[in-house]
């Protein structure tokens, strides 16, 4: 019982919604003895090191948290899915701290060490965990070789059994919204679900919850949307923890079977153990400084260097202060160089090159700036909440793109950038 009361006292941001739900009930699984329910857990095999493309990043645990739009979780129906959900869970073994890292799904990176390049969500569906993991190790240097993977039913279901989530829909978010909820509902097998009908704050069930982490057209892109998720992700966890043991039992018997990993009964009780024991630090969107642009008419996030965001990743993550990349990270991030001169901005930009240009801090701020010469370049709407005060970029020789955003805030997220004719600032309270 103490383990659980331990981990109920840790930040409402606790690691993700998976993880939230996982270890804090598996501490308490700990507690009751309850060792068996762990064998619901889907289980595949461990890896070795070598064949994950694993860098040594010395006194650190990584593992992959992954999520996929899937109705079930047996392998037939997980072929061919993306990762939508990309976040790695860093424990620093020393301080006993934990650090989230975010990783853009539409990053552009070569996949599972073969010579195709694509958005790095899409590593998943053409080699497994596996292939996720490789990918994720050889674009950053990291040393993955963990990882838990879940569904977006296991996080509607979740949001459900706590009874919904309030959330502040802005009038520019509900038709992506709806849209995202019918198409999630049809992927999860739900047949009933509500549609947001006019802006301010509502409960959202859970198929709605997913969607309202899932939009980003239009609305914030890529960088937006981990916000997003973040804010589900706080509200859920503050639910969980009001709920007694009994409660949370009932909820993980519903939540276990929908969950694969390669961690053992032992190695998740013994993270568990660790976790009641740490607190939890930054959250970063990565990579820090990216492009955006189309290749054959798909858009992707184009590192800005991928060997610079790395190495300020080692440094501020890791505490490396002197990183050289791997000869694999540069081997990349020469394709991806090249890939991004020849790409094109729908949206303004210089002609040939992609358009919008973002960075964030190491607490997701940061402006976004918009495309030079273009026609309609997307101005930059402020990182919402990036430790202090922020303002939002502004794209040169743009014709329409939004500005402004909140001028304060605490755990920052991610900058995004305006699109034409979009709305600025977010709540600081909530990060919506």
């Amino acid at each position: 019982m103490k383990l659980i009361q331990k981990l109920r006292k840790k930040p409402a941001a606790v690691v993700a919604l998976l993880l939230v739900a996982f270890l804090i009930v598996t501490g308490a699984l700990v507690a009751t003895s309850v060792y068996s329910m762990l064998n619901r857990v889907q289980k595949t095999k461990k890896l070795s090191t070598k064949e994950l493309s694993c860098v040594d990043v010395d006194g650190y645990v990584n593992i992959a948290l992954l999520g996929v739009d899937s109705r079930s979780m047996n392998k037939k129906n997980l072929k061919q899915h993306n990762t939508d959900c990309i976040i790695i869970v860093s424990m620093n073994v020393e301080t006993k701290k934990v650090n989230l890292i975010s990783v853009y799904r539409d990053t552009y990176t070569r996949i599972n060490g073969t010579d195709t390049y694509n958005k790095i969500n899409s590593a998943y569906a053409s080699g497994g965990a596996t292939g996720a993991m490789k990918t994720i190790n050889q674009t950053m240097d990291l040393n993955v070789s963990e990882y838990v993977l879940f569904n977006f039913k296991m996080v509607a279901n979740l949001v459900d059994q706590v009874g919904g989530i309030t959330v502040n829909v802005h009038d520019y978010e509900i038709e992506e919204l709806n849209k995202y909820t019918k198409q999630t509902a049809h992927n999860i097998g739900q047949k009933k679900y509500k549609l947001v009908k006019k802006a301010g704050k509502q409960t959202l069930e859970g198929v709605q919850a997913v969607s309202y982490g899932r939009i980003r057209k239009g609305v914030g892109d890529d960088f937006k949307r981990t916000s997003r998720m973040r804010v589900v992700i706080k509200k859920v966890t503050k639910k969980l923890q009001e709920k007694n043991l009994a409660e949370l039992m009932d909820i993980m018997d519903d939540l276990l079977p929908q969950i694969e990993t390669n961690l053992s009964n032992n190695d998740m009780i013994g993270l568990a153990q660790r976790l009641s024991k740490m607190e939890f630090g930054k959250s970063i969107g990565w990579p820090y400084n990216v492009t955006t642009g189309n290749l054959n008419g798909v858009s992707y996030v184009f590192p800005s260097d991928l060997a610079a965001n790395v190495v300020k990743l080692h440094q501020q993550m890791f505490g490396q202060k002197d990183y050289n990349v791997s000869g694999t990270v540069s081997t990349i991030a020469a394709q991806i160089a090249s890939a991004a001169g020849g790409s094109t901005q729908s949206s303004g930009g210089t002609a040939g090159t992609s358009g919008s240009t973002y960075s964030g801090s190491s607490s997701y701020g940061g402006s976004a700036s918009g495309g030079t010469s273009g026609s309609s370049g997307s101005s930059g709407s402020s990182a919402p909440k990036s430790s202090g005060n922020s303002t939002g970029g502004s794209g040169s020789s743009g014709s329409s793109g939004s500005s402004g955003g909140n001028s304060s805030g605490s755990s920052g997220d991610s900058g995004s950038s305006g699109d034409s004719g979009g709305t600025g600032g977010e709540t600081a309270e909530d990060g919506e």
